[in-house]
């Protein structure tokens, strides 16, 4: 797949998208993604789901596209039948049925029974995975003209919240609190209007879990969560306020959640990353990240009363 270009209007040219992945119908690493696909489910599990055959219908108060869609990750006897199956499901939910396909989406002709019964396309997604001790040593390096907040496991990015040269004092929690959250409701709709969804799923988290809060002159910033399982670190809830953007408190959230991941025993990071999140996709680059899949979600629009449309 060609790589897309990536720039913002009047900032220059475009530059080319180092993280463009494989999508449905082109070559893919299937047990890469499918492994990734299972840690993504524990790392967000949803606060209710039905099996229905091979797939999953999951639904989480409506928090988050993942946790109210259909993981198709197996087959079903027929896809007609079970499409009904998840309407009624999301129906009695009070949610539109959503599916999550992946190139490894089953089964095969799930793309055109789809189509066929009017599902949307609400954007792709793509999930890229990197290196722990890359990343680490990428973090501790910056980009030209960055000023570092301090190798990698130095105070200036450790958990006792000192302050680094540039001003920023990075804070991790083993759970997550008020600050916290009021950060990522400015920026991410999980956090906010779907925040009881939320806190749920959170609840639900049978592994590891760390909230790092990165604070700019007195000022609370920019924050990420991070789970481990395996020797994997996966990367979530990555979020900056606006007015910080720019300034490298992405850096020292992913740099707090690296450090802390390392000494939990990962050696692999993963995240997943909109095709329309282009500052983030830039520093992922940056950072060695490299795609291995892309996903979308395909959702059929009701009418007020609930049915299909």
């Amino acid at each position: 797949m060609a790589a897309e270009p990536v720039g913002d209007p009047g900032q220059g040219p475009a530059v080319p998208d180092a993280l463009v992945a494989p999508t449905v119908g082109e070559p893919v690493d299937g047990d890469l993604s499918r492994e990734l696909e299972d840690l993504a489910h524990r790392a967000w599990p949803p606060l209710r789901e039905r099996r229905l055959g091979g797939w999953v219908l999951r639904e989480s108060a409506g928090s988050s596209r993942r946790g109210n869609s259909v993981w198709a990750r197996g087959d079903v006897g027929d896809v007609a039948d079970a499409l009904n199956a998840v309407g009624d499901f999301y129906a009695t939910a009070g949610l539109p049925p959503t599916l999550q396909i992946t190139p490894v989406s089953l089964p095969s002709d799930i793309h055109e029974a789809l189509d066929a019964a009017g599902f949307d396309d609400t954007g792709p997604t793509d999930v890229c995975v990197a290196g722990l001790e890359e990343i680490r040593e990428r973090l501790a390096a910056g980009p030209a003209g960055y000023v570092p907040l301090g190798a990698v496991g130095s105070p200036s990015t450790s958990a006792d919240g000192s302050t680094s040269a540039d001003g920023h004092r990075m804070i991790l929690l083993d759970t997550v609190g008020d600050v916290w959250l009021d950060v990522a409701g400015q920026v991410l709709a999980t956090f906010a209007g779907q925040r009881a969804g939320t806190l749920g799923v959170l609840a639900n988290l049978t592994v590891p879990a760390a909230y790092v809060l990165c604070v700019l002159d007195g000022v609370p910033v920019a924050v990420g969560r991070g789970t481990v399982d395996g020797d994997w670190l996966g990367i979530y809830s990555m979020a900056t306020v606006p007015a910080a953007r720019g300034r490298g408190a992405a850096r020292a959230v992913l740099a707090g959640l690296a450090d802390w991941a390392a000494e939990t025993g990962a050696s692999r990071a993963y995240l997943q990353v909109e095709q329309t999140s282009t500052a983030a996709r830039r520093l992922y680059a940056a950072l060695g990240f490299r795609p291995v899949y892309r996903y979308s979600y395909r959702r059929l629009h009701t009418t007020a009363t609930g049915a299909p449309r």
